[in-house]
This record gives C-alpha cells, structure tokens and sequence, in this order.
C-alpha cells in the first residue's frame, strides 16, 4: 500500500467508535453524560473526516469545512458541559457558541480560501482565513475550562463526585498541557495543530468515556 496518509485517524476514529458505542450501551443517560457522548461523537466525527481527507482523497473545501465545523464546536460544547456538571450554568452562558457560530457561518462565504496543504501518516494541515482568532477563540474556552474544573476539584467534599471531577480534570490536563509544551518546542505542532491537538485528544476521549461511565448522577 502506497498512500499511508490518514491511516492513523482511521486508527484513532475505530478506537472512538467504540468508545462511543459502549457509552451509548452502558452510560447513564443524564443531560451531563449525553453532552460528554456528544464530544467522543465529535471527535471520532474529525478523526474520520481527515481519514477521508487524506486517505480516501475527498479534499474538496466542502470537506475541508466540515471538518472544521466538526472540531470548532468541541470547545464551546466542553465549556459549557462543564458549566452544567460544576452547577455553574446560567442562561447567558449560551453566548459562549456566539465564536463558534461566527465561523461556521463565515467560512462557507469563503469557502473556496478553504484548503488541504499537506497530509501524513499523523496529521494534515490546512488553510483558512483568520487563523490567529479562530486560534484565540478556540484556546479560550478550553482555558476557562481546566480552570474551573481544578476549582470544583479542589471545593468537592464528596469522595464520588471528588474522584469523578479528577477524572475530568485530568482528560484536560493530560491532554492539553503537552499540547502545549511540545508547541513551544516542536514548529511543526504549530502548523498542524488542528490535527495533532485532535490525535492527542484521543486521551481526552478516553478520560470522557471513564468519566461517563462512572457518572451516575
């Protein structure tokens, strides 16, 4: 076999599958649980649309794009989970999709600016328009995330729920802080980050997947 190109997001995405399928099984289905089922779902969804992009060859925009609408509504959709599982959700805080939907909206109108400029084994990148605060508003929630999430962690009494919030702590944790470690080292990170930030939540899938499991509120 010649082209390997996106055979480890086929790799990642089966193993996804079937965290996604053992949580549908399995997992409690609380309005928390559902919200957490939702971001395994949307991060198998990115590891099988780049399998298509790299692999199977359909690199046209409008998979370019739906690739990032995939990935653009992991944090917003994180953050506000998180809210709902700290009892912190309030109705405004439904401003936090407001980034989130600009950009869904806004790059169909650029469509064409949309595009694959290289694939691996690991990982591909991609061109498109306001990169630096598509960035900013991406990192935004998933700071406000981790920090809430140390907060409740530290203010939890109860044993259960103590050991269920370090569980979610630690999926953001161990994910994103060698995310961003190897950034400051590794140049390449920085031009694939969409990609290889969403191999490395492949921990963070298997965090949720505990997390839901375990949740039995």
């Amino acid at each position: 076999m010649e082209n390997l190109d996106g055979l480890v997001s086929l790799l990642i995405a089966c193993i996804e599958l079937l965290f996604v399928i053992n949580l549908l099984v399995f997992a409690k289905k609380n309005t928390v649980n559902k919200l957490v089922i939702t971001q395994v779902i949307l991060l198998f969804g990115y590891q099988l649309f780049e399998f298509l992009i790299c692999f199977a060859g359909f690199n046209s925009q409008l998979f370019v794009y739906l690739a990032l609408l995939d990935i653009t509504l992991l944090p917003p959709l994180g953050l506000f989970t998180i809210l709902l599982y700290a009892g912190k959700l309030k109705k405004f805080h439904l401003l936090i999709f407001v980034p989130a939907l600009f950009f869904i909206v806004y790059y169909p109108l650029v469509i064409d600016q949309l595009a694959v400029t290289k694939c691996t084994l690991l990982y591909a990148t991609y061109h498109y328009p306001l990169g630096p605060l598509y960035a900013t508003f991406y990192y935004l929630p998933i700071i406000g995330s981790m920090i809430i999430l140390n907060k409740k962690w530290g203010a939890e009494s109860d044993p259960v729920k103590k050991s269920l919030t370090r569980i979610y702590f630690f999926g953001y944790l161990f994910t994103f802080i060698p995310a961003m470690i190897i950034a400051i080292f590794v140049p390449t990170f920085a031009t694939a980050v969409e990609s290889l930030l969403c191999k490395m939540a492949f921990v963070l899938a298997i965090f949720l997947t505990i997390f839901a499991l375990k949740n039995k509120g």
